[in-house]
């Protein structure tokens, strides 16, 4: 592969050559991934996808749950012994209290027909009614129900805490009234009654029975009710009759000694007399204020204008023959002379008819004086006989008062001895009857099924419950567990982008071995000189050479490309150095597959080993560890003069170089603050194309912040299901105080099989032998 084929920059949205050994490290600083700053941007995802993630990645615990819940609420049920209900129902008589009209109605007594509905549910379930019924069914201790079936052998053990022991019949009593439920039917008059016990034919009867009884003592104690009823009414009824009688004679006595009378029970006739004369005095007055005004209109008006004379029929037909007499000698005048006989003759009997017309105007004017007259002599004879009557009433106003006090004491008395007639009766004829509040109408019937355990909902609540608490517990546990897992997590508390993911290597040594490959190192012995890193294939820092096709090497190799691929106009980095929050994440893993990863495409990389306490990377690669970075920094030797080959060592993977971290026994933190470091770092860049440093774990060491300081950039190795978000954050928060650029995260040993949803389940590429063993 030649050079061409790397892409370093990206211009115009094409992809150009890199120069080898062109600026100094110094000048990717300006290298920002816009790609991976997008990613960190929105690291949100959908909240319900989420949960089915998680829902999916632990469904075998969810299962567990699910499955454990249905197995107890079988196993709980088929424990129980099984229960039957029985129903019987009640009609209540005369609830309604507005149509209530019997004295001996038990709802009588009750404000609201709801109290009433009320008590008889009580009376239903009280203790006496119970024990009644439990006396004529000859009834012994009943057998317990469901959980209570477990309850005697405990309460004989602790029988002994108890101050005194119960009856058994009332232990009975109680645990009847515990299985009887009595309920109302909505707004309407109908009473249930519930029952539960575990022998159905004994459970019919018992409800019938309690029904029946309960008919039977409401008709008793309406009966008794009406007897002492009609009782007591009936010496009521003897004395209201004697007050009756002894309030009629005292009222009668009084009217005779007082000369009081009446038209009727509660008119007095001096009262009537002067209301009839104040009515009279009335109208005489307004006839007298009419002529009045008729007599005064006269005077002051014209007489033709008055309404009398205007209204009347002979002055009417007088001022008719006038008019025609006035015409006639208008005529006669127009042809005849003023002596001429006709003339003189209709002049003569105008002169008559107008005398005619003036003694008729006078008697109108005398008629309405007199009617004037008149009207005032009747006012004034009216007023007289009215002020001498209403002297009459007052005289006697002090003794209709107790004429009316009496009076209405007999009428008291009269009513109140017709309600005590009525209720006497009535009461009588109730007495008679014996009739009930309630009549039954459904009877109880032996049920068939038990009533519980519900096995189908008893399992449907237990499976639902189950999963319900198992998606409880999933949920908790996550909140709890802080240990960052899958791809995407970290984004969400380290707002850095993530440059990818390297699976779990299932094809090299198993996690166990891993982890005591990883963890214990140390105490791995040097290969021996001369021995190849072909002969570790299995390994997992060397996957992305002897494993071209697996899933582990392309991860890698995805993970270069995030890295290399700068923004437009812009250098990526040179130098990185690569660490990790804790040991064993995986860092060194990481380190190989990228350092080789960059030699496939062609490019000159050198993988230097800065863990100078705990060195490996010789082992990986089957090199010598008597020279290297401690060395170099130790030395007084120049940099300049010595050779390039003195200070690196070339691997078997063609284009990549490994300087070891040596054996010198000097502080490594003294050895990384010298300039010597500063100096490497600028010599190396032009002479390889890319430089990784595989530094020590970040929390405990500070080997890593000062490496980072010197670099062009940090990337963050975080171990999947390790690697928690606090001790990740610590990383993010010690390098920013620095001011030390971190590129991103790497997400190692992540095992796709727990998470398929993320598409990696299941990885295959159409790889032929030919090329694998390339």
């Amino acid at each position: 592969m030649d050079d061409s084929e790397y892409p370093l920059e990206k211009t115009d949205g094409q992809l150009a050559e890199s120069k080898p050994g062109g600026e100094l490290r110094r000048a990717s600083h300006r290298y920002l991934d816009s790609s991976a700053t997008e990613a960190a941007a929105s690291p949100g995802f959908d909240s319900l996808l989420e949960y089915w993630r998680i829902l999916f990645r632990h469904r075998k615990t969810l299962l567990r749950f699910t499955v454990g819940g249905l197995l107890a609420a079988i196993v709980i049920s088929l424990l129980q012994t099984p229960t039957y209900r029985v129903r019987t129902s009640l009609e209540l008589q005369g609830a309604n209290l507005q149509d209530v009209k019997n004295p001996s109605d038990m709802s009588g007594s009750y404000s609201t027909p709801e109290s009433y509905v009320d008590t008889q549910v009580k009376l239903l379930q009280s203790e006496s009614l119970i024990e009644d019924v439990i006396d004529k069914l000859k009834l012994h201790k009943l057998r317990p129900t469901g959980w209570r079936a477990w309850t005697p052998s405990v309460e004989n053990l602790i029988a002994w805490l108890r101050p005194s022991r119960v009856p058994e019949k009332e232990e009975l009593i109680r645990q009847i009234q515990r299985n009887l439920t009595v309920r109302t039917s909505g707004d309407s008059r109908l009473l249930e009654v519930l029952y539960e016990s575990p022998d159905p034919h004994g459970a019919a009867d018992f409800a019938n029975k309690l029904v029946s009884d309960f008919i039977e003592l409401s008709q008793e104690v309406r009966w008794k009710s009406a007897q002492g009823t009609v009782e007591w009414l009936t010496g009521q009824l003897d004395q209201m009759k004697s007050q009756l009688e002894q309030s009629e004679e005292k009222l009668q006595d009084y009217a005779l000694d007082s000369g009081l009378s009446f038209a009727s029970e509660k008119e007095n006739l001096q009262e009537v007399r002067l209301k009839e004369l104040q009515d009279d005095l009335t109208k005489a007055q307004t006839d007298r204020i009419a002529n009045q005004a008729r007599l005064e209109g006269a005077k002051s008006k014209p007489p033709d204008s008055l309404p009398e004379i205007l209204e009347d029929p002979t002055m009417r037909a007088y001022r008719q023959k006038l008019s025609d007499l006035r015409q006639q000698h208008a005529e006669l005048s127009a042809t005849l002379t003023p002596e001429h006989y006709k003339v003189q003759r209709v002049q003569a009997q105008i002169a008559e008819l107008e005398s005619e017309m003036q003694k008729e105007r006078t008697n109108v004017e005398r008629r309405i004086g007199n009617e004037y007259t008149a009207a005032v002599r009747r006012e004034t004879l009216l007023s007289k006989a009215h002020g001498v009557q209403e002297k009459v009433v007052a005289d006697q106003t002090s003794m209709t008062i107790h004429y009316d006090t009496l009076k209405r004491d007999v009428d008291s008395n009269r009513r109140l001895y017709e309600t005590m007639l009525l209720r006497v009766k009535e009461a009588g004829l109730t007495a008679a009857m014996r009739d009930s509040n309630a009549i039954i109408v459904d009877h109880a019937k032996p049920p068939l099924l038990p009533y519980s355990p519900n096995v189908p909902i008893n399992s449907a609540i237990g499976l639902f419950g189950g999963m319900f608490l198992g998606f409880g517990f999933l949920l908790f546990r996550e909140r709890v567990d802080r240990r960052i897992r899958n791809p995407g997590d970290a984004q969400i508390y380290l707002d850095l982008p993530e440059l990818g993911v390297m699976p779990l290597d299932e094809a090299g040594f198993s996690p166990s071995m891993l982890d005591r490959l990883h963890l214990q190192h140390s105490r791995a012995s040097l290969p021996p000189n001369g021995a190849s890193a072909s002969s570790a294939g299995g390994c997992p820092e060397l996957a992305t050479w002897k494993r071209k096709p697996s899933l582990l090497a392309e991860c890698a190799r995805t993970t270069l490309t995030s890295i290399l691929l700068p923004s437009q106009d812009q250098e990526g980095p040179r130098v990185i150095v690569l660490t990790s929050p804790c040991p064993g994440d995986g860092k060194t893993t990481v380190a190989c597959n990228l350092s080789i990863a960059v030699a496939e495409i062609g490019r000159k990389v050198l993988l230097i080993d800065g863990d100078l306490r705990r060195p490996r990377l010789h082992k990986v690669f089957g090199v010598s560890n008597d020279w290297g970075l401690s060395d170099v920094l130790w030395s007084d030797t120049p940099l300049e003069t010595v050779p390039i080959s003195h200070l690196v060592r070339e691997t078997e993977v063609s284009g990549l170089f490994l300087m070891p971290a040596g054996c010198c026994g000097v502080t490594p933190s003294n050895l990384l603050y010298s300039p010597r470091m500063t100096a490497l770092l600028n010599r190396l860049p032009m002479e390889f194309d890319m430089i990784m440093i595989d530094a020590p774990p970040m929390i405990h060491l500070a080997d890593a912040r000062v490496l980072g300081r010197i670099a062009d950039g940090v990337i963050l190795v975080i171990r999947s299901g390790e690697t928690t978000t606090e001790s990740a954050q610590f990383v993010c928060q010690r390098f920013a105080e620095d001011g030390t650029r971190v590129l991103g995260f790497v997400l190692n040993r992540w095992d796709p099989k727990n998470n398929p949803t993320y598409g990696y389940g299941k990885y295959e590429y159409g790889y032929d032998q030919a090329h694998a063993g390339k």
